[in-house]
């Protein structure tokens, strides 16, 4: 494998993963498997991203429907029912129904997804770490 052929995780400024992962490198840059660099980053235009904004936020969430979606990260499942346990103690009026992802973490579950578009008002992924 040449140099250039070495897939990176790609971080922002602070070192949190930005959720492009296997991006190739910048065969220029020699680097140790970590892009820490933001002008290096994959760049795209706002309207590029339609399809991937977060939604709007909730006024509030009385009597709203949350799901915590666990997706097989190592630790998401501990990371959820630590949020179940807050919401039930803090805010006992909003319903958490937990659910798993099907699969491996990156594999699409659209009857998942249908499910909560049609039941559920806001969702938290616990992608754990």
């Amino acid at each position: 494998m040449a140099d250039y052929d070495i897939l990176d995780n790609v971080l922002d400024p602070v070192g949190q993963p930005t959720g492009i992962f296997g991006a190739v490198s910048d065969p220029d840059h020699k680097r140790d498997g970590v892009v820490l660099d933001p002008d290096l980053q994959p760049m795209q235009s706002i309207d590029a991203m339609a399809g991937q904004m977060m939604a709007d936020r909730l006024e509030t969430l009385d009597g709203k429907t949350v799901y915590l979606v666990e997706t097989g990260f190592h630790g998401a499942r501990a990371f959820n029912e630590q949020v179940a346990a807050w919401f039930q103690r803090h805010m006992p009026e909003v319903a958490i129904v937990q659910k798993s992802t099907r699969g491996m973490i990156f594999t699409p579950d659209p009857e998942l997804w249908e499910e909560i578009e049609k039941k559920g008002d806001a969702v938290i992924l616990g992608v754990g770490g």
